[in-house]
């Protein structure tokens, strides 16, 4: 070590330096407390051993000038003194001494007192180090999470702004969010809604916003059906996240109008749908797994379309609501969040975020919050209107003969979806030509070929005993079809599908064609068909069925 010895008598500090030079250290020698400061600053020794009484300055006024001049440098600074009151040894070490030696020194105190505070001058240095390089990294991290914030805002700057139909609320638990909010216009002037929840939150979670909020923007800007986006972003995450992370979402396309909702929901709470006054009209369960848990083999495409009036508002939110918590531990909940769904809030989008503030009291978040509102009316943003373009004018047909060992497989209206959405023009009706194939494919193979009555539903335990007879019919088929026909043609401008289902079913009396009623909770599809479709046809006997989809 390199020692600085202050002391205004000669033999003190000869004999400091033999010692001290026997024990390997180099020595510096001032004979007053000024010379002491000065030779400090030349040398910057790695200890000093200071004299309390000198001419000139004294080893108090020195110290005082010592500490002010290193800042945060640490050297320890040893009193030498032979004065043993209570009140110098106190000064000693509240103008910046670390410790002191009685005159006359004790060679072994000096030796264990040395080694002792160049141990702690080592462990300041190492710490002061590491704080130079945390400093660093900090200033780096700072810089990389402006980047990182950049790129984000620039990902989601695409977003739909000012959009009348829709409000949000988003408050993040960390610096980045993993709930996910975008909006955005079909080229046929609907409406696309996106709200995701990425496992966790902070920067791993916000991580998966790019591949999702990428893929949202490039299907919408084509017009893919809700179905298609929930597939290609499902594969995308499959594939791109961890095997642990995955995003509960829900996709939401409202047609231009602002009358019909397609939906694609799965892992997130329930939507929940309102008339204009607020009060609850329905809730929608979330009807899949997450996004990212399939494979692109398993996953479940099936979407739900409701009609609404105008004025209607669906609000969805992510879990961070009902799973907030006060300062007792207990959870806001979804009784809470639904007693403000009563008809007398004038605004429930803004009750429910004050009610969940109030209920939080200032408590930190432990979770991403998000919550969202659309109102069902005409799309608040400039329309398009779809300019087919000359291969969306070519006429096609598509026959698909269904024989019973075909009706004994996995159902053919997934992949015949995919062939005829193949065509640009159809591509963004997918959804509803998807809704309608199932459902007629259904009535003409389970009522049609197996024989099987809805009424079996009506009774306790039906829908068990429906299902039973189903696999107990289908092991037993030998004979039976199920003949669907799609043929796309343009009359007067105007692209139209024309779908045939045929089926060797014994039919049904059309004058008996049943609606279902309010409180049923099967049959509604062939009410949504008529719903969505031009024209719907039942003849021979019932054992056919055509339908006009008017594609633009």
């Amino acid at each position: 070590m390199k020692i600085l010895v202050v002391d205004d008598t000669e033999e003190n500090r000869e004999m400091l330096s033999f010692i001290l030079e026997m024990d390997g250290h180099d020595v510096i020698e001032a004979s007053n407390g000024l010379e002491g400061l000065n030779a400090l600053k030349e040398h910057m020794p790695d200890l000093v051993l200071m004299d309390v009484l000198m001419p000139v300055m004294d080893g108090f006024e020195s110290t005082v000038a010592i500490r002010e001049f290193l800042g945060d440098i640490y050297i320890p600074i040893l009193f030498l003194t032979g004065l043993s009151d209570d009140e110098t040894l106190s000064k000693c070490l509240t103008i910046g001494g670390d410790d002191f030696l009685y005159k006359p020194i004790s060679n072994q105190v000096l030796r264990a007192k040395i080694n002792s505070h160049g141990r702690v001058k080592e462990l300041t240095e190492q710490l002061n180090r590491q704080n130079e390089e945390l400093t660093r990294l900090n200033n780096q991290n700072e810089r990389e999470q402006e980047i990182a914030i950049t790129v984000f805002e620039r990902a989601m700057g695409v977003s739909l702004k000012d959009c009348s139909n829709t409000r949000s609320f988003m408050s993040p638990a960390a610096m980045f969010c993993g709930d996910i909010f975008l909006t955005s216009i079909s080229p046929a002037g609907s409406l696309y809604v996106l709200l995701a929840d990425i496992t966790g939150h902070g920067l791993p979670a916000a991580i998966g916003a790019l591949p999702v909020s990428q893929m949202f923007f490039d299907a919408t800007a084509v017009g893919d059906s809700v179905s298609e986006i929930a597939r290609r972003m499902n594969h995308t995450l499959d594939n791109y996240l961890p095997e642990e992370m995955f995003a509960a979402a829900t996709i939401l396309e409202l047609n231009a109008a602002g009358t019909r909702c397609t939906i694609w929901t799965g892992g997130l709470p329930d939507i929940l749908i309102t008339d204009a006054t607020g009060n609850l009209k329905e809730s929608i369960k979330s009807q899949h797994m997450a996004l990212g848990i399939y494979s692109d083999e398993d996953f479940k495409r099936d979407v739900i379309v409701r009609s609404f009036e105008l004025g209607d508002r669906l609000f969805f939110y992510t879990d961070g609501i009902t799973e907030s918590c006060n300062r007792e531990g207990s959870r806001y909940g979804d009784p809470r969040l639904l007693s403000i769904f009563d008809g007398e809030s004038k605004d429930i989008f803004q009750e429910v975020i004050d009610d969940n503030a109030v209920f939080r009291d200032g408590l930190k978040q432990d979770d991403d919050i998000t919550l969202v509102e659309i109102t069902c009316m005409p799309v608040g943003a400039e329309q398009i209107s779809y300019q087919p373009k000359p291969q969306d004018k070519i006429p096609w047909h598509v026959d698909m003969n269904l024989k019973a060992k075909d009706l004994k497989g996995r159902s053919p209206i997934g992949l015949l979806t995919d062939i005829i959405g193949v065509s640009g023009c159809v591509a963004q009706h997918k959804d509803n030509l998807h809704t309608i194939l199932t459902e007629l494919f259904s009535n003409a193979f389970e009522h049609g070929v197996l024989q099987l009555s809805s009424d079996l539903k009506r009774a306790e335990d039906g829908y068990l005993e429906y299902y039973e007879q189903r696999e107990a019919r289908l092991k037993e088929l030998e004979e039976g079809y199920v003949n669907i026909s799609v043929d796309f043609s343009v009359e007067q401008g105007q692209g139209r599908l024309k779908i045939s289902f045929d089926d060797s079913g014994d039919g049904f009396d059309l004058s008996n064609l049943r609606k279902s009623g309010a409180d049923d909770t099967f049959g509604r599809g062939l009410g949504l068909i008529n719903s969505i479709c031009d024209e719907v046809v039942y003849s021979n006997e019932g054992t056919r069925v055509d339908i006009t989809y008017r594609i633009y």
